[in-house]
């Protein structure tokens, strides 16, 4: 059985920057998460959303170079090329939140946190005995 000083619920910005402060003041941190690093607004929400409406502003200005003598001819999207800049753009954060837990020794789970006790969790088959549990989940 794995022993930390806190386990935290929820990977998303309250759950991380929970997990580094903790971890910054000397405790043993384990951040359960049951997707990816980052939470939604990172992964599906707010993140995404901007690099996708900033291909659109690009296409829109690039539509309009005729107005400001600018002649490039028919535009054209590749909504292939679109997604994968976004996906890129979510990888590259979820990397650096990935890199903030390692840098800060804080050990992640990936899955499901199930509170047995108030000094027990569960991910999948392994069991962590804890002092403190901060549950940081998302309604969604």
């Amino acid at each position: 059985m794995n022993e930390q000083n806190v386990v935290i619920i929820g990977g998303g910005p309250a759950g991380y920057v929970a997990a580094i402060r903790a971890a910054q003041l000397g405790a043993r941190v384990a951040l359960v998460e049951k997707d990816r690093l980052g939470g939604t607004c990172l992964n599906r929400g707010c993140i995404p959303t901007k690099a996708l409406v900033r291909s659109v502003e690009v296409l829109l200005e690039a539509k309009r170079a005729n107005e400001f003598g600018i002649e490039i001819g028919n535009v054209k999207t590749n909504f292939q090329k679109i997604m994968a800049r976004k996906n890129n753009i979510v990888s590259q954060l979820v990397s650096g939140v990935e890199h903030l837990m390692k840098s800060n020794k804080i050990s992640v789970y990936i899955g499901t946190g199930h509170i047995l006790s108030p000094h027990l969790v569960k991910v999948d088959d392994e069991e962590i005995a804890t002092r403190k549990i901060i549950i940081a989940t998302s309604p969604s």
